[in-house]
């Protein structure tokens, strides 16, 4: 069985159309399938987003975390936006991240954009969002910034820091979580591993040769070494958007970024990688990495006409036992007369596929189990289709192996009618 070291979430998807029930009910199951262990809902303080997500999440097992992603309100809409906090908060949400990327141009109109005072700007807009998220019992997660950016990411996080310490607000940097964004930039995923500490040479805007930075997927060492220099706390930091080639990714690095998210995937949960490959060792989570999250958005946008949860599994599924290898099965000892192979996920196998198996388990007592292997050793082997966990090619083996294979129908009521004829 693998076992998650790390947690692991996606953001969901940006488009509210994704939000109505009929999609919430077919993606957020596949989430919790997965193995994450929250999501992430994309939001604005003009609408909230509906009571349906966080309790198809709560039912899933899921923990819900919002992202403020637009610019943070001024004090004459404080009001408003903290009644948003306070709805959140009763719906179960225990983490919001106030804000996004405001140390780029975009996130700001022209009229604000002051490299002077931004960071100050920036720190009234965050200092009463926060200061009420604590008091009602919210986690505040700090926006997350752009690696590099307009305003040199660390030092816009150092000065932010620094403000906050001036204000005296202990209250807020105590229960402050970081928040990085894990793109990559067509670096190697050990690039700036280490942080600060390992690259002293790095500064900004300028990585002199033999040195590494902070604009690649290690960006979040970085963010921790800034926190804990200015304020001498060591603090959580949560990954977002996990693998994406850059903020503003060309369609030429999809392949690549693919492979490279599959291996930050398999990272997180601990399992032992293909050794043939460096940087397939790294990243390295440490204790205070608080999830690593992979945003549905730029799946989709990487896959392109290929995305599907079909897809999906391919790169998510808790069941990466390196099927594209090929497994020799040592067939010729049958000492099981008829096998009964059943998908496994996580948790175990499903409920439901269960409900669908429950006659012919009953009329025909098979030796059950989730092992393609200890399935070779049976006369027969009745299959219960799952297209991403047993592909052709291993149920041919299979029938190489000398069993009589029989494809079972996904539907229950087929399954008990072909056990009457």
């Amino acid at each position: 069985m693998i076992i998650n070291t790390q947690k692991m979430g996606f953001s969901y998807f940006s488009s509210p159309n994704y939000l109505v029930s009929q999609q919430l009910d077919a993606w957020i199951p596949s989430l919790e399938k997965w193995g994450a262990s929250y999501v992430v809902y994309q939001a604005n303080f003009d609408v909230a987003v509906p009571e349906d997500a966080f309790q198809c999440a709560q039912d899933h097992g899921l923990e819900s975390i919002v992202h403020f992603k637009t610019t943070l309100p001024s004090a004459k809409t404080f009001n408003e936006a903290s009644l948003m906090l306070d709805i959140y908060k009763k719906w179960g949400c225990q983490f919001v991240i106030l804000g996004d990327q405001p140390n780029t141009k975009k996130t700001w109109p022209i009229a604000n954009w002051h490299y002077e005072t931004l960071v100050d700007r920036f720190i009234d807009r965050f200092i009463p969002l926060a200061y009420h998220a604590v008091r009602i019992g919210l986690n505040p997660i700090l926006a997350p910034l752009h690696p590099g950016g307009d305003y040199w990411d660390c030092a816009f996080l150092e000065q932010l820091l620094i403000g906050l310490n001036q204000r005296k607000m202990k209250c807020i940097l105590e229960n402050l979580t970081f928040a990085s964004y894990g793109y990559t930039f067509q670096k190697p995923l050990y690039w700036g591993s280490g942080g600060p500490q390992q690259w002293p040479g790095s500064k900004p805007y300028e990585t002199p040769e033999g040195q590494e930075d902070q604009i690649g997927f290690n960006n979040f060492e970085w963010v921790q070494a800034v926190g804990e220099r200015i304020t001498g706390l060591k603090k959580p930091v949560l990954i977002l958007d996990a693998g994406r080639p850059s903020h503003a990714f060309e369609q030429l690095y999809a392949e690549n970024a693919m492979d490279t998210i599959k291996k930050i995937a398999i990272a997180c949960r601990n399992t032992k990688p293909d050794e043939s490959v460096d940087d397939i060792l790294n990243p390295t989570f440490n204790d205070l990495v608080l999830g690593c999250t992979f945003s549905l958005d730029t799946l989709r946008a990487l896959m392109g006409d290929h995305f599907s949860k079909g897809a999906m599994e391919e790169i998510f599924s808790i069941n990466q036992r390196s099927e594209e290898k090929t497994i020799v099965f040592d067939g010729n000892q049958k000492y099981l007369a008829h096998y009964l192979l059943l998908p496994s996920y996580e948790s175990g196998v499903s409920d439901v596929v269960l409900n669908k198996v429950r006659p012919l388990i009953k009329k025909l007592h098979p030796t059950m189990g989730f092992s393609l292997e200890e399935a070779s050793h049976a006369e027969k082997v009745s299959v219960f289709p799952d297209p991403y966990l047993f592909k052709e090619q291993q149920i041919n083996q299979l029938r190489s192996a000398g069993c009589e294979v029989e494809i079972l129908p996904d539907s229950g009521i087929e399954i008990a009618t072909r056990l009457q004829s």
